[in-house]
């Protein structure tokens, strides 16, 4: 009995020894396996060793594809074949063979086992760059550059105009996403959420740029008429100012001082008359050229455009008058209006039309033709005063000291620019008009008879216009 338990005893440890045996043989080859139902990156890895693992991991870096989503949902992909893609080995495979506890296979074998590696991968740099430049999405022509928020124009003024967005890639950027994304092994990439568009560096809410809007229709508010007459009509409004603007040395908006002034200038150009040629139409039916004299209008250039710089900065409205150095009775086109004298040497005729009307008709006797003493014509002049019970005098005679006459007259209106020629009674004539002014003229003036001058003087006044032709 006792030979019988020893048999007994004997076989079980063999047969434990055997059991030991088994188990640390399954153990030995589970240090250079994976358990069953192990998984990494999706992989079965079952009964594998970590370099059958690691060829697969490389043989799925070839098949690596990164999707690249762009901003309007159309997309682009790069292939580990464009980057110079290759996997790495960073023991990190053998790593997790370590980790694995081999003694305890009877129990995580039947475990499932799943692991997420971080595959190490190398890329070529310069094929990586090549294959960002050659993407679509990169090429000019296939995006809008961003725009800056800006200042426009509008009809009279100015204001902001928004920002354009864009489609353009910074291409740093993408390089650096497009980098990280293949090492940490992404197979998206959402371009416009990683911040790889180029943005405007202006919005339209910009303070700054908002202020300089409104400074700049500050400075274009005015909006100012200026009548010539005849329908002749300017304007200095928004539109014609913002082509005035300019910046000083401080890079501050101004109206440029100079435009102004080149402006008047133009106006003045434009419609004086003092020194121009007036075309007159004669009471006999005739139109003449009177290029002669003083009369007119002529602008004070100067005060018009400190005047006229002021409305500007105040931002006025409405009608703006001009300062005039010489003014004419009427500012139509025809400055002369329908009050005027007008005197045809000729015909030694002179008239005299208030508001259209005739007043006078009268016979005269102008300068002197045979002495010289012709009385000057082809032109307009203006009255420039009136005196009654009037001693006119010659040219001082340097021989004796006295003037070369002495000429008592009861009404007189000088109308020359040195106030020696004008209308007068002469009460010593007997006689006017004809051919009398050939030989026994005047010395310059136009001789009237009493009775007519003094209807003339006592409708006259200062600017008056005198016609001579």
């Amino acid at each position: 009995m006792k030979k019988k338990k020893k048999v007994l005893l004997i076989v079980a440890g063999v047969l434990f020894v055997l059991m030991i045996a088994a188990y640390a043989a399954n153990a030995l080859h589970f240090r250079r396996h994976f358990y069953s139902d192990t998984t990494i990156n999706g992989i079965d890895c079952t009964e594998m060793t970590a370099d059958q693992v690691k060829e697969i991991l490389a043989e799925k870096t070839q098949e690596y594809v990164l999707t690249l989503k762009k901003m309007d949902g159309t997309s682009e992909t790069l292939q580990a074949s464009q980057l110079g893609l290759v996997f790495r080995d960073d023991q990190a495979v053998d790593q997790h063979l370590k980790e694995q506890n081999s003694w305890l296979w009877i129990v995580e074998m039947f475990r499932e086992k799943e692991h997420e590696l971080q595959v190490s991968v190398e890329f070529d740099q310069a094929m990586l760059e090549a294959a960002v430049d050659g993407l679509a999405c990169m090429q000019e022509g296939n995006y809008t550059p961003p725009q800056d928020a800006a200042i426009g124009d509008t009809e009279n003024g100015y204001m902001v105009v928004a920002e354009v967005e864009g489609s353009q890639l910074n291409r740093d950027l993408v390089l650096e996403t497009v980098q990280n994304a293949v090492l940490a092994g992404q197979a998206e990439v959402d371009l416009a959420a990683s911040g790889c568009y180029l943005k405007p560096s202006v919005y339209q809410d910009d303070e700054a740029l908002n202020a300089r809007v409104a400074q700049l229709n500050q400075l274009v508010a005015a909006n100012l008429t200026i009548d010539f007459g005849s329908g002749r009509v300017e304007t200095v409004n928004g539109a014609l100012l913002k082509t005035w603007v300019t910046q000083d040395e401080s890079g501050n908006d101004i109206i440029d001082p100079g435009k102004i002034t080149e402006y008047v200038a133009s106006l003045a150009e434009k419609y004086d008359t003092k020194g121009k040629t007036h075309s007159f139409r004669t009471t006999g039916g005739s139109t003449v050229s009177l290029s002669a004299g003083d009369y007119g209008w002529e602008m004070d250039q100067a005060t018009t455009a400190q005047s006229l710089t002021e409305a500007i900065a105040a931002g006025n409205q409405g009608a703006f008058e001009v300062t005039y150095s010489y003014s004419a009775r009427s500012r139509e086109t025809n400055d002369i209006g329908n009050s005027y004298v007008e005197i045809s040497i000729d015909k030694q005729t002179m008239w005299c039309y208030v508001d259209g009307e005739l007043l006078v008709e009268t016979p005269v006797v102008t300068g002197c033709v045979n002495n010289g003493t012709e009385t000057p014509r082809g032109g307009v002049w203006k009255v420039k005063g009136r005196r009654t019970d009037y001693t006119m005098k010659g040219k001082v005679d340097p021989a004796t000291g006295q003037p070369s006459y002495l000429q008592f007259v009861n009404y007189w209106i000088p109308y020359s620019e040195d106030l020696t020629i004008g209308l007068h009674d002469l009460t010593s004539r007997s006689a006017f008009g004809g051919n009398i002014y050939i030989t026994n003229g005047s010395h310059g003036c136009v001789n009237t008879p009493l009775d007519a001058v003094r209807q003339i003087f006592e409708v006259v006044s200062y600017g008056f216009p005198v016609i001579v032709y």
